[in-house]
Order: C-alpha cells, then structure tokens, then sequence
C-alpha cells in the first residue's frame, strides 16, 4: 500500500469544497487506498490549525474537522522522526519532509 503524508492545507481544503482535496480524503483515505503517515508534530497542526474561528463560516466545519481527525488518529501510521531535515523556507513545512 503506498504511504503518503498530507499537508494541513489539503485537509482544510477537504472540509470546505469538493474538489481534488475532497477526492483524496473521501476517496482515497477513507476507502484505504494510501496509508496516511503522520508525526505527533503534524498532528498537533491538524488540530491546531482546524480549530481556528475563522473556518467557523464554512458550513459544518468542525463537525467534519472532527470526524475526519478521528479517522486519522483511527486508521493513520504514526511515524516518530529521528531526523529532521531544515530544507524548505518555510520552516513550518520541514516537518513534512
């Protein structure tokens, strides 16, 4: 099965249309198609990221933000990194890597 990590902006984009994000969740996660890999660090993102107030306008926001991180913590690997790598500019985004 391949193994993939997702960055934070897909799964909000997977909460608010139905696009191409929408498709990799719904479709493909859910349906176990990929093994969603995850770290502690970008887990605590997810979270951090899909409680914030200003999604609060998106229908049912949350309601799905919380359902889906549910399956994450449910049906995702979880990966302890023993290297981290500083090669993006975005510091932020390293973790993914």
């Amino acid at each position: 099965m391949q193994k993939i990590v997702i960055d934070t902006n897909v799964i909000v984009s997977s909460l608010i249309q139905q696009s191409y994000p929408y498709k990799i969740i719904y479709e493909l996660f859910i349906d176990d198609k990929f093994l969603l890999c995850v770290s502690e660090e970008l887990m605590a993102e997810y979270y951090e990221v899909l409680s914030r107030p200003k999604f609060a306008r998106f229908p049912d926001f949350f309601g799905k933000a919380e359902s889906l991180l549910a399956d994450i913590e449910t049906k995702a690997k979880k990966f302890a990194p023993s290297t981290k790598l500083d090669l993006i500019s975005d510091k932020d985004d390293n973790m993914i890597l």
